[in-house]
């Protein structure tokens, strides 16, 4: 994972083997000299071994460097190759995408996606619907929706994105009030706020594996993941959400997490389209910068750490 984190500096690295000097790395790549052995240090010191010798401005590979970059140097020409034929399709994809995707996960995690696709892609018009509910297809038809797990029909193609897990949590308010529950059977003496269509939560023990799930019952239920997380930040209950969603709420202590020794359910983002014999390009173009997208900037990077 820490490979993929030092792309970019691997690619510099192949480049500037390829030119054979820092000084003709540096004018080809039209990165200062020291900016180059800066970015070189810190990718020596990500891999935890040396990749040159240098000295007055000349280098010589490692053991080491030999063989990254006769790995790495035909992996960054295909790349090469796919950005060009991707260059090439933007000056031929047009028209009209219909885009599904949940509210929450569209406004966290997609608007830099949409901006850079719009710009870079000015033909191509994208009509979204944001829900949390699987909308029927009559009435919302769609050329690519973004969804929650693996679907079971067979007309849908599915590509995976990325992932998140799910945190019960509350806030310290509630939990100085109600005390902390020590088991999933700990709550259904608690206050739950139900984020549909989360209905039953489900936790794993970790020495064990055996599951418990626990039918999410209580006063407050509602079909958007924001407004139940401010209910819970608010004192009003407990709370299942994605990790990614409430990150940043975990770090400043605003909600805690509980039943810590207790695994729950990761949840897959996929991208779904209808099998066709044809998919236009705009289609397909859509689904692979997508795709690329998630790989560089998963929703939850702790997550995808630990998975």
């Amino acid at each position: 994972m820490e490979h993929l984190q030092n792309l970019d500096d691997l690619a510099i690295f192949a480049n500037l083997v390829d030119a054979g000097s820092l000084r003709r790395g540096s004018t080809q790549m039209r990165i200062p000299v020291a900016t180059l052995s800066r970015r070189l240090q810190k990718l020596e010191a990500a891999l935890g071994c040396k990749l040159l010798d240098r000295g007055g401005g000349i280098f010589s590979l490692t053991e080491a460097g030999r063989e990254y970059y006769n790995r790495i140097k035909p992996i960054m020409s295909e790349l090469a190759l796919q950005l060009d034929e991707i260059d090439q399709r933007q000056s031929q994809c047009a028209g009209l995408l219909r885009l599904a995707l949940p509210v929450n996960l569209a406004n966290y995690w997609l608007p830099d996606f949409f901006s850079d696709f719009m710009t870079r892609y000015p033909r191509i018009e994208l009509h979204l619907t944001l829900s949390n509910a699987i909308l029927p297809e009559e009435d919302f038809p769609f050329d690519i929706a973004i969804r929650v797990g693996k679907q079971t029909r067979p007309s849908l193609m599915m590509r995976r994105l990325a992932g998140t897990w799910l945190v019960p949590c509350a806030g310290p308010s509630y939990l100085a009030r109600k005390g902390y529950p020590t088991s999933p059977a700990d709550l259904a003496n608690h206050d739950m706020i139900i984020s549909r269509p989360l209905l039953t939560w489900r936790f794993y023990d970790r020495k064990t594996g055996t599951e418990e799930s626990v039918p999410a019952t209580g006063r407050f239920n509602v079909d958007e993941m924001e407004m139940a997380i401010k209910m819970v930040r608010k004192g009003h209950g407990l709370g299942l959400f994605a990790h990614n969603i409430i990150a940043d709420d975990l770090a400043a202590g605003t909600l805690v997490p509980i039943l810590s020794d207790w695994d729950t359910e990761m949840r897959d983002f996929y991208a779904v389209w209808h099998e066709t014999d044809f998919m236009p390009m705009r289609q397909r173009v859509f689904i692979d910068e997508l795709a690329a997208f998630a790989l560089r900037n998963p929703p939850d990077k702790d997550a995808l750490l630990s998975g």
